[in-house]
């Protein structure tokens, strides 16, 4: 029995050293695998899919230190971040006028500006601005058979061998006129005298012009050809053109004498019939159309800026033309036609020496058309001439119609000139 007791507490001792070595190995082997393990990796599970389709994540657990508390093992190479680069952002305008860049960008626009001011100062002269006047009391035109019409007023005339009408456009009072002169005495007179005028900057030199340049081509033609049949034989065509060109500029240097300070001008057409030839002398653009045959012949060219011949000439006395937004070209930037009466101030380069044409009258030559450009800016010179051909005595204020009609708000002056009374 003794034996028996023995023999078992010597296993139980046997077995609890087994059990304390076994734990002893556990421990070594744990604080083995310990040492020679990474850093723990948390592992992340796949998400599940619900029933309905949405991928429903699980939120990652809360970390107890930041990341840069967190040791970084040895063997795990951790790349640098990316270097950041900062670009330009360009330049942006805004629209508030305070911004800075709208300053800068109006700085360099001024400075652009006065740059090309100054280039255009060195190259030419300054610009003229010619102020409009006060209109002027109306005079009376010439003398014999002989009128003007009144201010923005409609008028018809029906003389001897000539008919007649005029209106005023809405932009201002009327500034066209016009004169007839013949010789009260003699109705078989082959001397008779007819214009229209065509005024700007007011009435002042457009009611002078009327009234004197019809009584000075009358004299310097008459003074031409003498009084003695054989002085008539001997006076040439040249003779008679040089006259109406003297008398043009004798009345120009009047008007500048007589109306200092006014600053308006006046353009002319004008025809002097004499021994069977018809003069036709004109300034700016107002124009003279004849009727040959029904056929429209053009015996004026008008005297604007557009024509090569007269810029050529303003640019070589020093003067420069210039176009404006709406494609009309202008003397000193100020003044549409290159040739006038008055115009004080554009003297130099807007002068009032005429252009003179000598057409014989024949049995073809029927009648003539003359008109301020009130008409020809919306009328053609061949249906000027058709209208006429229709009836003459209504034809003036036809064409007048037709004008306004088509937009026309300029004055507008029409005469009609029976030639065939002159035909021999």
């Amino acid at each position: 029995m003794l034996l028996h007791l023995q023999t078992v507490r010597f296993l139980c001792s046997v077995v609890a050293a087994f059990a304390r070595l076994v734990r002893e190995l556990r421990k070594a082997s744990a604080m083995a695998t310990a040492a020679c393990s990474p850093s723990p990796v948390a592992v992340l599970t796949a998400p599940a899919v619900s029933p309905i389709g949405l991928i429903a994540s699980t939120p990652l657990p809360k970390r107890r230190k930041t990341l840069a508390q967190a040791a970084v093992p040895e063997n795990l190479l951790v790349a640098p971040p990316p270097p950041v680069v900062v670009l330009p952002l360009p330049a942006v305008v805004s629209d508030d006028v305070s911004g800075v860049g709208m300053v800068e960008q109006q700085q360099a626009t001024q400075s652009m500006t006065k740059t090309k001011a100054a280039w255009a100062a060195r190259r030419r002269p300054s610009r003229l601005v010619i102020p409009v006047a006060d209109d002027a009391g109306e005079v009376a035109a010439g003398w014999g058979v002989a009128a003007a019409p009144a201010k923005d007023a409609d008028v018809e005339v029906e003389g001897d061998g000539f008919w007649l009408a005029s209106r005023a456009g809405p932009r201002h009072a009327m500034e066209d006129a016009y004169a007839v002169v013949t010789d009260k005495n003699d109705a078989d007179s082959q001397l008779a005298f007819y214009g229209v005028f065509d005024g700007h900057g007011g009435r002042a030199a457009v009611d002078f012009v009327s009234e004197r340049l019809s009584k000075n081509v009358v004299s310097a033609v008459l003074a031409a050809a003498g009084t003695t049949e054989t002085r008539r034989e001997a006076l040439s065509e040249d003779a008679v053109s040089a006259a109406i060109k003297e008398a043009y500029l004798a009345t120009d240097s009047e008007l500048l004498t007589k109306h200092q300070d006014a600053s308006g001008g006046a353009c002319a057409a004008t025809a002097v019939v004499k021994g069977g030839d018809l003069y036709v002398a004109h300034l700016g653009d107002c124009r003279a159309v004849l009727s040959r045959d029904g056929a429209a012949a053009a015996l004026t060219a008008d005297h604007t800026c557009a024509a090569e011949d007269e810029r050529a000439r303003i640019e070589r006395e020093g003067g420069y033309v210039s176009r404006s937004g709406s494609g009309v070209w202008r003397v000193q930037g100020s003044l549409a036609v290159s040739r006038a009466f008055g115009d004080g101030a554009l003297k130099q380069w807007v002068v009032a020496e005429p252009a003179v044409t000598r057409v014989p009258l024949a049995a073809g030559c029927e009648f003539l058309v003359i008109a301020s450009d009130g008409l020809w800016d919306k009328i053609s010179n061949q249906e000027a001439v058709d209208v006429v051909s229709r009836s003459r005595a209504t034809a003036c204020r036809e064409l007048v119609d037709m004008a306004r009609r088509r937009g026309s708000r300029d004055d507008v002056t029409v005469m009609v000139v029976d030639l065939q009374r002159f035909v021999r």
